[in-house]
C-alpha cells in the first residue's frame, strides 16, 4: 500500500514538473522580451524624423527634376507659387526642342500631403526652384491645395 502511495505521489510530482516552466525558460523568455522592447522603444518617437526625411527626399527630387527640365527648355515655375510649381512638376511635361527632345520630366505619385511636406523645403528665387535644408514659411497666398 505504501509503495502504491509513493508511486502516486512520485507521478503527481513528475507531472507537475513537466507542465511547469523551468527557471531557464523563464529567464530566456525575459531576455528575448527585453531585447525586443529595447529595439522598439527608440523607434517610437522617430515618426516625425521619418516624415521629415521623406519630405526632404521628395523636395530634392522635385528640385532636381525642375532644374533638368529648365536645362531642356521646359519651365515648370508658376509665378511665385511653390505649390503650383510642385503640382506642375507632378503633372509633368515633355521637352519639344534641343538635345532632350521627347524626354519626359515628371515626379509621379505624390499625394497632396507629400506635396505640402516637400513644399516646406522648397523656395522660388529668380525663377528657379531651390531646395533648402530648413523649413521655409510659405507666403500667405501659397497655402491652398
Amino acid at each position: 500500500m505504501q509503495t502504491a502511495m509513493k508511486n502516486h505521489v512520485h507521478t503527481a510530482t513528475k507531472r507537475r514538473a513537466l507542465s511547469a516552466f523551468s527557471l531557464f525558460e523563464v529567464l530566456l523568455f525575459t531576455a528575448i522580451l527585453g531585447v525586443m522592447v529595447g529595439m522598439v522603444i527608440p523607434m517610437i518617437g522617430q515618426n516625425d524624423a521619418a516624415y521629415a526625411a521623406r519630405d526632404r527626399r521628395n523636395a530634392q527630387e522635385l528640385c532636381s527634376t525642375c532644374m533638368m527640365a529648365q536645362a531642356a527648355e521646359l519651365n515648370f515655375v508658376q509665378g511665385d507659387s511653390v505649390i503650383e510649381t510642385v503640382r506642375a512638376i507632378v503633372r509633368g511635361g515633355m521637352s519639344v526642342r534641343g538635345a532632350m527632345r521627347g524626354r519626359i520630366f515628371v515626379v509621379p505619385g505624390l499625394s497632396d500631403e507629400d506635396i505640402q511636406g516637400a513644399a516646406k523645403f522648397l523656395k522660388l528665387q529668380d525663377g528657379q526652384l531651390l531646395y533648402t535644408t530648413s523649413v521655409t514659411t510659405s507666403p500667405p497666398g501659397d497655402q491652398r491645395l
